[in-house]
């Protein structure tokens, strides 16, 4: 057996995605040859390319031949595009070299300026004039307008860090994902011959009698066409020698339902959750094992039937009554379930806990001079996301809190907690830097637990070259003064973490498991020592009051002012199948919720309910205001100033909150 482990196009474009570098190293320490490729940076590369741009141009005036503009604003500025077709192909090369961190000096190129294109996002950074440190951000603003003139010519679903997302998130069925993968026009000319290639130099190493394994990763949505290409491609080089499985978080969230048998046209095997014992079984299915043994895994039968095997027994399999209402109806016809035999079962989740906690990537083959740079916000907290090549690494599998209303707490990845075996991460982590240079480190965590944050610091500290590193944290009260400072002084940089909303009794719905006196005490502790913070905000809650919305908004105005927060987002909720909400209201316990689910043998996760376009009205006036006090830094400007009439004014006494916690 051997494998390949395949990230497809589209993830963020400056750093690897890690679930194939974890599943590589896993397979590795299992005996496998096995080797993880990124296509999704292969694929960018390709496209922002001399020769790629030069098919895309020529493709696009022929696409663009006859065709009405919408307006006469958007006529203009695709002839601009055509004049300045030279330009861009001269530019498009040196700065993609500068943005992965090569040919320093172009920076001063750039700065000049003149014979650069110019579309509307570089125009907007180049403004009167820029310094060489703004270089990157220029660079950055030219490859999306780029894409942005690739999305309107020829192909509306790309987008420099996404392919088709809104088709595969919640999808109803399979169809349309699958003309996504055949007929998307980046996907044919680009990334099909990505992946035809990376099979045909697979094949190329096996034996006559070796068996290829085929792991595709879907994180997100905007992954699925891709993986579909990627894993038709593989059928078509090995046949029935290849054993195909899609996995990820998209799969293991919206396609838990999953009844539609067409996917497996594709893939011979859905994997679920963390994926090990899931992987496991299906290469002991491929050593003889029968498929009753199978471990989290979908597949479909030769009668057509997809089957759901070794899920747990009370894990329903269908996530629409015949109503259409949400609920927890049994199978529909043409499914089945296949719960794993116990003793097979608890194997495999004994040897995926260990897995979890004991194997950590050392991104073997990684060739990090591929990855870009991106800068598409001059705010420092934003910028962490994009602008450094991290390596990504978890300290804990789950959230030790797993209790918020609003969050997918029903799914593995969130209610199964699990540290890692930091002598295993701290390894893998030291060979991984020896190898790429890179010594800076993204937890990628559901929330750092403190206390080992504080051994990985401990740790970190005694390392000849310690690690920068940050990640994602729940801002509860043992981030003390000391605590934070203990952390920072051996390498923590920055922090992440949900707010949510911003009042007493905003907090208390969602069940957060804070106070806001506790809340803005420990933001202080972080600030105190100079760590970078980053606040989730979510508004249209069920329950919550439009008065809390605004109240919320102004104490988030409120932090940012006073330096307690470096950046925020505001995330309009969403209620989801997994979340602890609609398990609430399943056991009858939200009885003013009304969920409303579409037919869907596909995806199923995202739920509309009843009354929740009336939280429409807050995101024009809540996404004004945030961008005016980061981007603008006028904190001082008040919401009301932002708030159309019949919307609250804020009632929330901030300052009064800020002198309970000892800060004002």
């Amino acid at each position: 057996m051997r494998a390949i482990c395949i990230q497809p196009p589209l993830v963020q474009l400056n750093a690897p995605y890690p679930a194939v570098w974890y599943l590589d190293a896993w397979l590795r320490s299992r005996g496998v040859d096995s080797r993880a490729e990124d296509h999704s940076i292969a694929m960018a590369r390709r496209v922002f390319s001399r020769a790629g741009l030069e098919t895309v141009f020529a493709a696009a005036r022929d696409a663009l031949r006859g065709r009405q503009h919408p307006d006469d604003e958007t006529a203009r500025r695709i002839g601009a595009y055509f004049d300045d077709e030279a330009a861009y192909l001269a530019c498009v090369e040196p700065m993609t070299a500068f943005l992965s961190g090569d040919d320093p000096a172009y920076a001063y190129r750039i700065a000049v300026g003149s014979g650069l294109p110019a579309g509307m996002r570089a125009e907007a950074v180049f403004g009167d004039g820029i310094g060489p440190d703004d270089a990157r951000a220029f660079a950055t603003a030219t490859l999306n307008d780029l894409s942005d003139f690739i999305a309107y010519a020829l192909d509306p679903s790309f987008g420099t860090v996404r392919y088709a997302e809104r088709l595969a998130a919640s999808a109803p069925d399979f169809g349309p994902i699958r003309r996504a993968a055949h007929e998307g026009w980046i996907l044919r000319e680009f990334y099909r011959p990505i992946a035809r290639a990376s099979m045909a130099k697979f094949k190329e190493g096996l034996r006559a009698d070796d068996d290829a394994l085929v792991l595709v990763t879907v994180p997100f949505p905007g992954c699925l066409a891709g993986a579909v290409v990627a894993a038709e491609e593989a059928k078509a080089a090995f046949g029935d020698r290849a054993t195909i499985v899609a996995g990820g978080g998209y799969v293991s969230t919206e396609l838990r339902f999953l009844t539609d048998p067409a996917p497996f046209d594709a893939f011979d095997y859905l994997a679920y959750d963390a994926g090990y014992g899931a992987l496991a079984s299906i290469l002991d299915v491929v050593d003889g094992a029968p498929r009753s043994s199978l471990y989290r895994v979908r597949y479909r039968e030769e009668e057509g039937r997809v089957v759901a095997a070794g899920f747990p027994a009370d894990e329903p399999r269908s996530g629409a009554t015949s109503s259409g209402a949400a609920g927890t109806a049994p199978a529909p016809a043409g499914t089945a379930s296949a719960p794993a035999d116990s003793s097979k079962a608890s194997g495999y989740e004994r040897l995926e806990r260990e897995a979890i906690a004991g194997s950590h990537p050392d991104y073997s083959g990684l060739d990090v001079s591929g990855y870009l740079r991106v800068v598409d916000s001059p705010n420092p907290m934003h910028r962490l996301w994009n602008d450094t090549p991290w390596l990504k690494y978890r300290l804990a599998y789950g959230c030790y809190w797993r209790r918020c209303a609003f969050c997918d707490t029903q799914l593995d990845y969130i209610k199964r907690y699990l540290a890692s075996d930091l002598d295993a991460l701290e390894e893998a982590a030291g060979r991984a830097a020896g190898r790429t240079g890179l010594y800076g480190i993204h937890f990628v965590d559901e929330a750092m637990p403190v206390n080992l944050v504080r051994a990985f610091a401990e740790r970190n500290a005694r390392r000849s070259r310690p690690f920068t590193f940050w990640g994602n944290a729940r801002f509860d009260r043992a981030w003390t003064d000391e605590s934070c400072a203990f952390a920072a002084e051996r390498g923590l940089v920055a922090v992440s973490g949900g707010i949510e909303i911003a009042t007493k009794k905003g907090l208390e719905i969602v069940d957060k498991g804070f106070s806001m006196v506790d809340l803005v005490r420990t933001l202080a502790s972080f600030k105190r020592c100079g760590v970078l913070v980053h606040a989730y905000l979510i508004y249209g809650f069920p329950g919550q009051s439009d008065q809390d919305i605004a109240d919320s908004a102004e104490m988030a105005r409120v932090l940012l002012a006073e330096g307690l927060v470096d950046s925020a987002f505001w995330h309009r909720f969403v209620l989801t199948r997994h979340s602890a909400i609609y398990a609430a209201w399943e056991r009858g316990e939200r009885p003013g919720l009304e969920p409303l689910a579409p037919p869907s043998s596909f995806a199923l996760n995202d739920l509309r309910f009843a009354g929740e376009e009336r939280s429409e009205r807050w995101t024009a006036p809540l996404d004004a205001s945030l961008a005016t006090w980061i981007d603008d830094g006028e904190t001082d400007r008040p919401l009301a100033a932002f708030l159309p009439r019949g919307l609250p004014r804020p009632r929330l006494d901030a300052l009064a909150l800020l002198r309970e916690a000892g800060l004002a």
